[in-house]
């Protein structure tokens, strides 16, 4: 909690220098090293990359002037029962990524879209639910998330096998794999966060016994989903990975990539799976269904559908030609959700959008 504090009071710092040095965009993420952070990361940098905008990453909007202010979850726009009141000089935009149901911001929203210039979402159901809390749907822009495909690449057989060598994994087993945070809270987590289909996920596994598979998890707080496991039976290994650069690895080691959520934004993992050349099964959550095509890039479920979900992942498993297909159209597709497809996208769709006459990059900066 502290460091966080700390990180944000340095932030406020860098905004008031950043106000003097050009920069065109900040992206407002959350102190804590989440995904929102690294989505904020991959797009400030691939803006950059392209000489898109002179953009940057920001832990406080305080102190903010004449920018673009890109608010990178619910939780950097939305405290304490009030929104930030951004400064008239800049463009703030704010990015919800799935609604939860009863969460108290949602009796926010239709008030606070007065204070901003636009609302992204990563996919088409979110929209629906923003819409039916008020916000007028002019105001919103679908633009689903994205994958550094250098960094998440296939392996060769070669390689795939040095992977599960280092995390002691038979050679022989079918290994489904399943990277997220699905425990309450950052401890143990034993109690299962149910948006993201922990239950689900450890009767799908189950279901799937008879084919002895082995489960590889990462992630913080999975003691629910260890805990199920071992009262099946299954095997498995937790790597609690704590960096992106340390992930792609771990779907290197996969037959499987297995999604089983209720709710979600995304997920990221679909396309990291795609772009490591790892075939998916999946709920119909979040981007999956905007982006996903049943029998071609994905097997897709209905959302809790528990003998669908274990049928097509027992009907994957045991069928190497599906698989290969799967995995081979879904790596060609993944090409056009690399950040930096997203991140023009961004700048096309939203960026020049709300601030048409700042998005020339200033090389002399």
């Amino acid at each position: 909690m502290i460091k966080n504090v700390i990180k944000r009071l340095f932030s406020i710092r860098w905004n008031l220098l950043s106000n003097l040095s050009g920069y065109q965009l900040t992206y407002v993420v959350e102190a804590c090293d989440w995904s929102i952070k690294n989505d904020g990361q991959s797009i400030t940098c691939a803006l950059n990359r392209q000489t898109l905008l002179r953009a940057r990453i920001s832990y406080s909007p305080i102190g903010l002037r004449n920018q673009i202010v890109h608010f990178g979850s619910v939780n950097t726009f939305f405290r304490h029962g009030r929104w930030h009141k951004a400064h008239s000089s800049n463009k703030p935009i704010l990015t919800w990524f799935h609604v939860v149901p009863n969460d108290p911001r949602l009796k926010l929203i239709k008030q606070a879209q007065q204070d901003l210039h636009l609302i992204h979402t990563s996919c088409q159901k979110t929209k629906n639910d923003l819409i039916a809390a008020g916000v007028d749907d002019k105001k919103i822009v679908v633009i689903p998330l994205g994958v550094d495909t250098t960094l998440f690449t296939p392996a060769t057989d070669e390689e795939k096998k040095g992977v599960r060598s280092r995390l002691g994994i038979n050679q022989n087993r079918l290994v489904i794999g399943s990277f997220q945070k699905d425990g309450v809270g950052w401890d143990e987590g034993l109690k299962p966060k149910l948006i993201k289909g922990p239950d689900v996920l450890v009767e799908t596994i189950a279901r799937l016994k008879h084919l002895n598979p082995f489960v590889l998890l990462t992630g913080p707080a999975r003691g629910y989903v260890k805990r199920g496991l071992e009262q099946n039976g299954i095997d498995y290994k937790h790597v609690y990975v704590k960096t992106v650069e340390e992930l792609p690895k771990m779907y290197n080691a996969l037959d499987l990539y297995l999604i089983t959520s209720r709710i979600e934004g995304g997920p990221k993992s679909i396309l990291e799976a795609w772009a490591s050349g790892v075939p998916v099964v999946s709920t119909q959550v979040g981007m999956v269904p905007d982006i996903a095509e049943h029998n071609k890039t994905a097997l897709l479920v209905e959302i809790e559908n528990l003998a669908g979900i274990s049928q097509q992942a027992n009907r994957l498993l045991t069928d190497d030609a599906l698989k290969k297909q799967l995995a081979n159209t879904a790596l060609v597709k993944v090409k056009k959700y690399d950040w930096n497809q997203i991140a023009f996208t961004y700048n096309e769709k939203i960026y020049s959008v709300v601030s048409p006459t700042r998005i020339s990059f200033d090389r002399s900066l």
